[in-house]
């Protein structure tokens, strides 16, 4: 469910046992983009990624900026996890989020999102479809569309981990190289790993957004003092554990599922029997993918992320606002 303890380890013996395995993924990844015929499309694109595999907040990051970006046109282009439909514009009230994927449904909830993995086609259609821009969840690490602007996602508390490729630390190719290509870093709660004196400590010169997600008030005003059950599946469910503790909320009971998980009946009766008579609490991103029978009683913690200072951000967007 979790991420490898070694991951969090820069002195372990698996690590350094998988480093050369780790050498030929960040090969891959270097010659893909060596390789690669990129696309251009006629409109801005911001990229909203990561170097680390998990959960840093690159959704809620889209989120945020497509409540500035909205109103220029913007769509959200999403690779659509496990989707079964590709090349499509996202239609809430007939698609699912077991045909387009959790995270497409959630920002198709706030603006016009295309599903496809083949970037550059995705993009094509957003631009076909009337889009004035596109914001693009996740894609960092894929060469076939260019962009005009990418910010690189690091959650605060994890960082670069052991600062190992796949499979011997969490990083999808060397931190460095891939700050290379990003215009922007934006670190996702407390700095507790020293992200900022990393960059500082390589030189890397690249404006830092700070931030952090902000829970629902009402919901934790109603939750604080109260004993909770609580469930995600997530890239990192203990963020969101940790949220919930953060805010006063005593949880009695935790269970991860995978990232992108889908739930059954069985898993949610399961869950109800160890609770008892304490409620159930899960992320929106979860809720989307429970019908209405199984999200009956589960209490659901909504938020949204906050840039510490909005100033910095319209900065660096203003370049691609010309």
């Amino acid at each position: 469910m979790g991420t490898p303890a070694f991951w969090d380890k820069k002195s372990s013996w698996i690590s350094k046992m998988l480093m050369p395995l780790g050498v030929c993924y960040a090969w891959s990844v270097a010659r893909r983009f060596k390789r690669a015929k990129p696309y251009q499309a006629p409109v801005p694109v911001i990229c909203v990624g990561n170097i680390s595999v998990g959960g840093t907040g690159k959704t809620p990051v889209c989120l945020a900026l497509m409540k500035i970006l909205k109103q220029e046109g913007f769509f959200f282009l999403n690779h659509g996890y496990k989707s079964k439909v590709k090349n499509v514009l996202v239609d809430v009230s007939t698609h699912t989020p077991f045909e387009v994927g959790d995270e497409a449904m959630m920002l198709a909830e706030m603006a016009p999102t295309v599903v496809d993995n083949h970037r550059a086609r995705g993009a094509q259609l957003a631009v076909k479809c009337g889009a004035k821009g596109i914001i693009m969840d996740d894609g960092f690490q894929n060469p076939s569309l260019i962009k005009t602007l990418s910010f690189v996602v690091v959650d605060g508390k994890k960082g670069f981990a052991n600062e190992c490729v796949l499979p011997a630390g969490p990083l999808r190719e060397p931190a460095l190289r891939g700050l290379k290509r990003a215009d922007a870093v934006i670190i996702v709660g407390e700095d507790t790993w020293g992200v900022q004196f990393y960059l500082q400590r390589y030189k890397v010169d690249l404006p830092v957004l700070t931030g952090r997600f902000v829970p629902n008030i009402e919901t934790l005003a109603e939750l604080r003092g109260k004993q909770v059950f609580a469930f995600a599946g997530l890239g990192n469910p203990n963020k969101f554990f940790d949220t919930l503790c953060e805010a006063g909320v005593e949880v009695v009971g935790t269970q991860s599922f995978p990232d992108h998980y889908f739930y059954t009946r069985f898993d949610i009766e399961e869950m109800k029997q160890k609770a008892g008579a304490i409620p159930l609490i899960t992320t929106t991103k979860d809720a989307i993918k429970l019908s209405e029978e199984l999200g009956r009683n589960v209490k659901v913690l909504s938020g949204e992320f906050i840039f510490d200072d909005p100033a910095e951000l319209h900065a660096v967007l203003k370049e691609v606002l010309k």
